[in-house]
């Protein structure tokens, strides 16, 4: 792996023409030698495709094919990555200037994870962590996430899920205790309204994945009811003030 870029950046991307090319321009302007880049289209026909044709020279490589969602989408591109690390950037979405430089002498082997935290476009700062709360629900948004190639060694993400799969793997380094470190640095700034603020479908697939690691059938009871509640009042407060995150 030494003769490997450090990192390894993955857009899934379908039909995003209004925002791809901020999003590539973001990533192919980091430091050469520390970023490969690979794209990974779900067959889109708004001109996406000719978007990432005009950059393909600063790709590691693209495809673009139907697929079975997002998830299924990005285990492409993790069958792909040689990085030894491997971050995953939505397609209306942008890395901060230099920010992988920045993180180079934190991304240590001995972490599965390194985080921090990503800017919405509504000014809202959502800062990433792990902790007792993740047996609620995620806690580290993707965009902040730096993940450590062995993690993927023996690991894909469950294509059955179609918004929260990531969950799975946050909530299983939390339960394990893994090594992990947080850094209070913005890494991206993300769109807001992105798949995971579908609270209803949110709220059944975190259900589902939190059964996979509690067993204890009255807390996961009681886990789901309080984690409806506060959807809730998201929803009350979307309604009243238009908050997507």
């Amino acid at each position: 792996m030494t003769n490997c870029p450090l990192v390894s950046v993955i857009t899934v991307v379908y039909n995003a023409s209004k925002t791809l090319e901020k999003t590539i321009q973001s990533v192919i302007s980091q430091d050469e030698g520390l970023v490969e880049y690979w794209i990974i289209d779900g067959g889109s026909t708004d001109g996406s495709i000719e978007i990432i044709q005009g950059y393909e020279g600063k790709l590691a490589g693209w495809i673009s094919e139907p697929d079975r969602g997002i998830y299924d989408a990005m285990n492409k591109g993790i069958d792909r990555a040689k990085g030894q690390w491997v971050y995953f950037l939505g397609g209306d979405d942008t890395l901060r200037p230099g920010i992988i430089k920045q993180l180079q002498p934190h991304l240590n082997k001995s972490f599965s994870l390194v985080y921090g935290n990503i800017l919405f476009d509504n000014g809202h700062e959502y800062c990433s962590f792990l902790g007792p709360r993740t047996v609620l629900q995620n806690t580290v948004h993707h965009q902040s996430a730096f993940y450590n190639r062995t993690l993927f060694d023996q690991y894909r993400y469950d294509p059955t899920l179609t918004i929260v799969s990531e969950y799975d793997i946050h909530l299983r380094l939390y339960v394990n205790k893994t090594k992990t470190l947080y850094l209070p640095v913005v890494i991206a700034d993300c769109a807001t309204g992105g798949a995971s603020s579908e609270l209803s479908r949110s709220l059944k697939e975190t259900n589902r994945v939190r059964e996979r690691y509690v067993e204890n059938k009255w807390k996961q009871k009681f886990l789901s009811a309080f984690l409806g509640l506060y959807y809730a009042q998201k929803r009350l407060r979307f309604f009243l003030y238009g908050h997507r995150v």
